[in-house]
């Protein structure tokens, strides 16, 4: 059964207290859909080092494969705090959705660092579509 929502974007971890958890509007996204009663679905990309068991068992993940995670870095605070990017992960496509996904009816493209093609979102079908977009206006910098 195709979830009722999709959510397309990385979950970095964030670590509190010394542990790593998934972050990240994608996954706040799920998690506050999955809270509503929602039935949802991920489509992310992370590598080994990420804490997957994290994931609430009740989200489909769709994982595509990554030798890493991405992570991020912060550093300084109040207007001299600058966020750098550690590692990406792989970047999310439309040929990474799975094919019953596409009829989902509600749909969330929520990036943070430019990794979800927007032409996924033509692969959405008539999915009634949000899109977060802060990761879109973040730039990779450096190889």
């Amino acid at each position: 059964m195709p979830p009722d929502l999709v959510v397309v974007g990385h979950a970095p971890p964030d670590v509190t207290a010394g542990v790593p958890r998934p972050g990240g509007a994608a996954y706040y996204a799920a998690l506050a859909a999955l809270r509503l009663g929602v039935r949802v679905g991920l489509l992310t990309s992370f590598g080994d080092d990420f804490p997957a068991d994290a994931i609430p068992s009740d989200i489909l993940v769709a994982k595509v494969d990554s030798p890493r995670t991405t992570t991020f870095e912060l550093a300084g605070t109040g207007s001299s705090r600058t966020l750098t990017l550690g590692a990406p992960a792989a970047d999310l496509e439309a040929d990474d959705l799975p094919p019953d996904w596409s009829t989902a009816p509600l749909a969330i493209l929520a990036p943070v660092i430019n990794e979800v093609d927007p032409v996924l979102a033509e692969s959405l079908g008539a999915a009634c579509i949000g899109v977060l977009p802060q990761g879109w206006m973040r730039r990779r910098e450096g190889g």
